[in-house]
Parts: structure tokens; sequence; C-alpha cells
């Protein structure tokens, strides 16, 4: 199998257990969130992922920078060749980093209105 294959396959996988995560992320006793009915499964799972969204990203993007200047400062020990490395390794971090503060902002209002409401906070799905 050539690598694009793979890569397509990987991704196909990705989404697929995504789509099963979301399916079952809540559990038939409603545990999560107490006394849901089985119409309002799905907006409990997108509940749980917006209060996700919000409290894990930031976490990782602060993670992701100093890593990024980690990357980039021990890069500068090296030679020519492991320096341009590091370097690129550093700014793909810093691009992470940017995406996962720019998703944790806008994040939860975009799984918000897909639940149908208005964004006050995660707890409004």
């Amino acid at each position: 199998m050539d690598k694009k294959g793979f890569q397509i396959n990987k991704a196909l996988f990705l989404m697929l257990l995504i789509t099963f995560g979301i399916a079952f992320a809540v559990e038939e006793t409603g545990t999560t969130c107490p006394g849901v009915t089985s119409g309002d499964k799905l907006k409990c799972a997108m509940k749980d992922i917006c209060n996700m969204v919000s409290g894990l990203l930031p976490i990782m993007a602060f993670v992701l920078f100093i890593l990024a200047g980690v990357a980039y400062a021990v890069g500068n020990f090296f030679g020519a060749e492991m320096r341009a490395k590091a370097i690129g390794y550093a700014m793909n971090m810093l691009t992470g980093a940017i995406i996962a503060l720019i998703l944790s902002i806008i994040g939860p209002t975009i799984i918000t209105s897909l639940g149908g409401g208005t964004f006050t906070d995660c707890a409004s799905i």
C-alpha cells in the first residue's frame, strides 16, 4: 500500500473513532447529565465536548508554547542541519499552539450553535 492510501485510511479511522466517541459519549443511565432523555443525549455529549475543549486546549497550548521554546533553544546548540530541523519542529509546535488557542476561544461557540442555542457558557447547550 502506498503512503497516501495509508494516510487516507488513517484519517478515515480517526473520523470513525470520533463519530463513535460522540455517539456513545453518554451512558444509558445518563450519569454525565442526570435525568437526560434519549433525545437529549447528543446535546449532553456536545456539552461534555464543549467542557473538554474549553478546559483542556488552553493547557495543551501552553505546553506546546513551552516545548517550542525548548526545542528552539536546544536546536541552537547543534550544527546547522539539526538547528534547521529544531526550528521547523518549534514552528510546527507554535502553529499547533496558536490553533489550539483559537479553537479554545471559538470552539464552544461553534458547538453551542450546533446545539441550537446561543453561547453564554458550555452549560447553555
